[in-house]
């Protein structure tokens, strides 16, 4: 394939939104999109919604038995490819860290099916991942008309500058099992071995601390078309409602990294299921997390002309596999 630069956005970021992504922690960002890179993705997601991936089957158990996401889609599906390399995605990015790199960490996708009475607990997503840097966003970029009462995302204000010990972690059942060790759902609590530099590895198990109160002006929400995007910081504490009788709500997440960020495998919980090319505390990037910005680089060398579709390993997927009790 040959690689064009990624696209400019169709307008770029404003100093006010900028400041105010660092301030809250969250924006409503419309208009950046193009209805073609719409268009593109809503196909896309429909068609692994439809043909699930080894990863998305072997998670749906922690979703009721229904597969309603997927990652990493960029590693198997060409239009999620040409998204992370063609997009203007990594150039608003670049616009919000001030960067003068930018690579790609991973995309997801989340989907609530209409009638979906589950809302999505409050959680941040920073203590999962295996990075250091704070130069981190997700772009939640809606696919379907939605808003704060029919599953938008909202975000609590300034939340990604809490201390850590006041925000809950991560509300997935898969990753409590990875972290447990276990499989047994809970309901309310969880426990969870402690990996941060501070702790240690192998420090004792604390019981999980829900924040349960807020005032509501701190919430942010939005009312969303689809292209709109609720771009976030991972530390922010984030969920949603559930949806509405007659209408679901799909959602695709393009994640990304700025200067200064690094490997450390051992502080989260998130699987990699594919060679990342890297030794803890290297900066990021290589052939599972690629650098976009300034020039396309897939570590070695090698450029995203080289691209091809690519299935885990599946060494490291039976290993992660087996940590979840689906092995």
């Amino acid at each position: 394939m040959t690689v064009q630069a990624p696209e400019a956005p169709l307008r770029e970021l404003t100093n006010e939104e900028v400041a105010a992504y660092r301030e809250d922690g969250a924006i409503r960002a419309s208009g950046l999109f193009s209805e073609e890179w719409v268009a593109r993705i809503t196909e896309a997601v429909d068609y692994v919604l439809a043909n699930p991936s080894v990863l998305a089957q072997a998670t749906a158990d922690f979703s009721e038995g229904k597969a309603n996401g997927d990652a990493f889609m960029w590693k198997t599906h060409e239009a999620f490819r040409d998204f992370v390399f063609r997009s203007p995605a990594s150039r608003v990015a670049q616009r919000l860290f001030g960067s003068q790199t930018v690579t790609a960490f991973y995309d997801q996708v989340f989907t609530k099916p209409r009638g979906t009475a589950k809302p999505t607990p409050f959680h941040e997503d920073a203590t999962s991942f295996p990075i250091d840097g704070d130069q981190v966003c997700a772009m939640w970029i809606a696919l379907d008309h939605c808003g704060p009462e029919t599953a938008a995302l909202t975000v609590v204000r300034g939340s990604h500058r809490w201390e850590r010990d006041r925000a809950p972690v991560t509300s997935s059942l898969m990753h409590r099992a990875m972290q447990a060790g276990r499989t047994t759902p809970e309901s309310g609590t969880t426990t969870r071995s402690e990996t941060t530099p501070e702790s240690g590895a192998g420090a004792r198990s604390e019981t999980r601390r829900d924040v349960l109160t807020w005032d509501e002006r701190d919430l942010l929400a939005w009312d969303l078309a689809p292209g709109d995007a609720v771009i976030f910081h991972p530390a922010a504490l984030h969920g949603s409602t559930g949806t509405a009788p007659a209408h679901g709500r799909r959602a695709f997440v393009s994640r990304w990294l700025g200067d200064g960020v690094t490997f450390q495998p051992k502080k989260g919980v998130m699987p990699i299921l594919w060679d990342p090319g890297l030794e803890p505390g290297q900066p990021m990037g290589g052939p599972l997390f690629p650098r976009v910005l300034p020039t396309v680089d897939f570590g070695a060398g090698k450029g995203a002309d080289q691209w091809e579709a690519q299935q885990p390993d599946p060494e490291r997927l039976g290993h992660f596999l087996r940590r979840i009790g689906r092995g």
